[in-house]
């Protein structure tokens, strides 16, 4: 019988390994230094996106033995603003995103995936600190800089369900601001990839400015949450201690606009898979996942120099028009010129956006920036 597997971290990576190795019978024990899941999360809205691959969300969580136990609602519009708060329409046949909650609380995400893998037979001590990572356990920890900023205000809202997004640089530094209202429960964002020192003001201005656009919106009792996300790093899937990395604690995130939960959850899967079946994870992680992350370098890279005005003409144009989500999937997807590209700028990335570095967390004595304030932030999606 092989030997019990150490997942270190509940987040949606480790709990995705840990329920994968489970159900094949192995010894799963995870160690979370937090006294729930999801403790990073204020009960937020993110969205778990429909366009970077052809297979749709509910058959794609069942590639990997997820079932949708969590609360997940469709959204098949949403209303995009340019920075002069324009608004253009985009609606799709199949859904953009659904919509899912971070946090604790029962119907969320990260409560699903916890109850999953503990149903699969996996261990799963909170409130715990891993005593030592060693060869062939799962290392997901989460980000191990910051370089992207999230920062807003969850509330409870009498409006019908609805999604905004607003694209501009005066706003969101390189980022986007939204408003996300679903069953009575509301989210009201600003992600930020530059700037992020003035995540304070974005916030206020970004509120002021959905108060503007959507009637009848009120925050009276909104509660503020803030968080960041490593985007912009180089991957690494495994170590000289032959440790497994997955999810953000890889380096796995959406380079474009941040949106990683799939890299989380398939990288977890992928991970528990090479143990349970013997193949190399690293070379099989790099095969599957850099290829996507080139192109969302690239992507950005192109992004962030273009005119301000190209950006709202595009915005106006693209998001209106019909098969908008085959058009995103055409623009998420791989090519030699994006890999090309993202080898001249990725170390332009690296170089100028990463803050709080540090790799070498895996021990209940350390006392890296992560750790130290790690407790009042939140992930990125």
């Amino acid at each position: 019988m092989p030997g019990e597997v150490t997942v270190i971290g509940a987040g949606p990576a480790g709990l995705v390994a840990a329920a994968t190795l489970a159900r094949h019978g192995r010894r799963v024990r995870v160690y979370e230094k937090a006294a729930t899941v999801g403790h990073r999360f204020a009960g937020d809205f993110q969205g778990l996106e429909n366009w970077s691959s052809p297979v749709g969300v509910i058959e794609r969580l069942a590639r990997i033995d997820v079932a949708p136990t969590f609360e997940q609602h469709p959204f098949h519009e949403v209303n995009f603003y340019d920075r002069r708060l324009r608004k253009s329409v985009a609606r799709t046949d199949d859904p953009l995103f659904h919509l899912v909650r971070r946090g604790p609380d029962s119907g969320s995400l990260d409560r699903a995936l916890l109850d999953q893998a503990q149903a699969a037979g996996a261990e799963v001590l909170l409130g715990q600190a891993a005593p030592r990572a060693r060869r062939g356990d799962i290392v997901a920890i989460g980000p191990r800089f910051a370089d992207g900023v999230v920062s807003g205000y969850v509330f409870e809202t009498e409006l019908p369900d609805q999604a905004h997004c607003i694209i501009s640089e005066e706003l969101a530094p390189a980022g986007y601001a939204y408003l996300l209202i679903c069953a009575g429960q509301a989210t009201l964002a600003t992600c930020l990839f530059r700037g992020q020192q003035a995540w304070s003001h974005a916030r206020s201005d970004t509120a002021d400015a959905f108060r503007t656009l959507v009637p009848g919106l009120e925050l009276a009792d909104a509660r503020p949450f803030s968080g960041y996300g490593s985007v912009f790093g180089s991957a690494r899937f495994t170590d000289e201690a032959g440790r497994l990395y997955v999810g953000e604690a890889a380096g796995l995130q959406d380079p474009e606009w941040g949106f990683g939960m799939w890299y989380a959850m398939e990288s977890g899967a992928l991970a528990a898979q090479s143990l349970l079946n013997g193949f190399d994870y690293r070379a099989t992680a790099q095969r599957r996942f850099e290829p996507m992350r080139k192109a969302g370098f690239a992507n950005r890279f192109v992004y962030e120099r273009l005119p301000r005005r190209v950006v709202s003409l595009l915005l106006r144009r693209v998001a209106p028009s019909p098969g908008l989500l085959h058009r995103l999937r055409r623009h998420w997807a791989p090519s030699l010129l994006k890999s090309a590209l993202s080898r001249l700028v990725l170390p332009v990335f690296t170089r100028t956006r990463l803050r709080h570095r540090d790799r070498s967390c895996h021990s209940q004595t350390c006392d890296c920036v992560w750790c130290s304030h790690g407790e009042t932030m939140q992930f990125l999606d």
